[in-house]
């Protein structure tokens, strides 16, 4: 599949933006990670495989620090899949839909993330505050409640509050794009008002 001289362009701008996003996370020490926003956009403008190198790339260079987060790279490019289907439906087009979307990412991140982080720790928890901290409350050790549901549930807490972060920035995003740049854009199209296309329309007639 050709990619176009402009999702080149967005793909090293998507990656800063996912590591932007998540170096605020951890220096605000917000239970977020943010790391997904630049995934989710380029995806939405420009298709499946665009997002996914984002999503692969962004974790590809976290894991030089952490060895880790290279399993999450999975989660990412799950994400770049989803978000590039979504935008074809027009679902980021509206805001209330767009919200909405956060339910799959938090699905995918949380629910399937929360998998790979018990498998990756050796069937424990996470290093999560979040995850134990909901493990405490839930009264174990001592009640014996299961670790991988403490695992479960804090995990899908976290990422569907990250997610509804992540998509409304993305929203946002999407909507300040400039015309004449989206008109470039293989999905770009979808985001021009009907307004724009109509100016569009009369200055080439």
């Amino acid at each position: 599949m050709k990619i176009s001289k402009q999702a080149l362009f967005l793909i090293p701008i998507g990656v800063a933006v996912n590591f932007i996003g998540g170096q605020i996370c951890i220096l605000t020490k917000l239970p977020a990670y943010l790391d997904a926003i630049g995934t989710i956009v380029v995806a939405a403008l420009c298709g499946t495989v665009p997002g996914v190198i984002v999503g692969l790339v962004s974790n590809v260079l976290n894991s030089l620090t952490d060895p880790n987060t290279l399993w999450y790279g999975l989660l990412n490019m799950a994400f770049a899949i989803v978000a590039a289907y979504l935008s074809k439906k027009l679902w980021f087009k509206n805001f209330g839909l767009t919200l909405l979307s956060s339910l799959f990412f938090a699905f995918i991140g949380g629910g399937i993330g929360s998998v790979m982080t018990w498998i990756i720790y050796g069937f424990d928890l996470g290093t999560s505050w979040v995850v134990n901290l909901v493990w405490i409350a839930l009264g174990s050790p001592e009640g014996g409640f299961p670790m991988f549901l403490a695992e479960f549930i804090g995990e899908v807490g976290v990422d569907l509050f990250d997610k509804v972060l992540t998509v409304i920035a993305s929203y946002f995003i999407l909507k300040a794009m400039p015309t004449r740049f989206l008109s470039k854009l293989p999905l770009g199209y979808i985001y021009i008002s009907d307004e724009d296309k109509a100016i569009e329309d009369s200055a080439e007639d």
